[in-house]
């Protein structure tokens, strides 16, 4: 029950911010978000402890910077150019967007699936906003950062936990290139990603599973190949739900910023090729019959949740 009403005021802290028309309110409403989430990552761990500790840490940081320069350049407009460099600062530290994502794969691990998935979407619904209506150099390099420290960042992880938090990172990226467009199409991004962690942290939780070694403990081949699937669409292999989103993306920036679009391309197919080497292992072993013969009740329900929603974002794009 006290879940509940946390989660609730979760939303209601989001929906107030939606509809507020100065930063201060969004500040305030960025706070309440804050304190609201904090009590739902507590969780019957020492990791849990430390993951609040270094979540309550960054975020006061990044809060007490953004409302300094705030004031700092409401009380000396000569001094806005730096001003909104260090605000700007502080919202992609509270993305834990690069350079300021530091923090992040280190709380993600000491998560449970339940709080990582609020972590990744709902959490990131109020600085996104703010960043559209804020035009920064800082911004392009974060693009830049992200897009390569989500790529690079997962090679030599097994934890299923800080994949996902490095990806994030990596549609990060995405997501503030659309908003520099000047397009509500992030919302759109943002929906169908928080659709694509669902199923995997779901996934995850169901299995008790933490680790990609883990996988190899998974008897049945079906649901083998479900997460292998939900990977490959985080990743934006075509033809799944991840790839057709990251298509519709590219048709709305290439028209505002095309250097950085190839930037974000090429460090996705890096991304791609390191989730492909992950499961290269899990994949190729299997039988060829054991594949193409599985039950097809259970089968069918199983990938039907994946390619409907991929149909259900196709018509969006034209």
């Amino acid at each position: 029950m006290t879940n509940m009403i946390l989660l609730w005021n979760l939303i209601i802290s989001i929906l107030m911010a939606l509809s507020s028309s100065s930063f201060f309110s969004l500040w305030i409403c960025l706070e309440i978000n804050m304190m609201m989430f904090i009590p739902l990552m507590n969780s019957k761990n020492i990791l849990s402890s430390n993951s609040m500790i270094l979540y309550f840490i960054s975020q006061s940081l990044a809060s007490t910077v953004f409302i300094t320069f705030f004031f700092l350049n409401l009380a000396n407009p000569y001094s806005n150019s730096l001003s909104i460099l260090f605000m700007v600062s502080a919202i992609l530290m509270k993305l834990g967007a690069a350079p300021f994502h530091f923090w992040f794969p280190e709380v993600s691990e000491g998560l449970t699936y339940y709080s990582l998935s609020l972590l990744m979407t709902i959490q990131k619904v109020i600085p996104l906003y703010m960043t559209m209506f804020m035009n920064n150099m800082m911004l392009i390099i974060s693009i830049l950062m992200s897009s390569l420290i989500g790529s690079l960042g997962g090679f030599n992880q097994t934890s299923i936990r800080k994949l996902l938090a490095f990806s994030s990172i990596a549609h990060i990226a995405w997501m503030i290139s659309l908003i520099i467009s000047s397009s509500i199409w992030w919302t759109i991004y943002l929906l169908v990603y928080f659709l694509m962690i669902l199923f995997i942290v779901h996934f995850c939780f169901k299995m008790n599973i933490s680790f990609i070694t883990q996988i190899n403990s998974i008897n049945q081949i079906y649901s083998k190949m479900y997460f292998i699937i939900l990977f490959l669409s985080l990743g934006g292999l075509p033809p799944l739900l991840g790839f057709f989103i990251k298509m519709m993306s590219i048709k709305v920036i290439i028209n505002f910023i095309p250097i950085t679009l190839l930037f974000l391309i090429l460090s996705s197919l890096l991304n791609l090729f390191f989730y492909m080497r992950i499961i290269y292992p899990h994949f190729l072993k299997m039988y060829y019959k054991n594949i193409f013969f599985l039950n097809k009740k259970k089968g069918f329900i199983m990938f039907a949740t994946q390619f409907l929603s991929l149909y259900f974002i196709i018509p969006i794009m034209f």
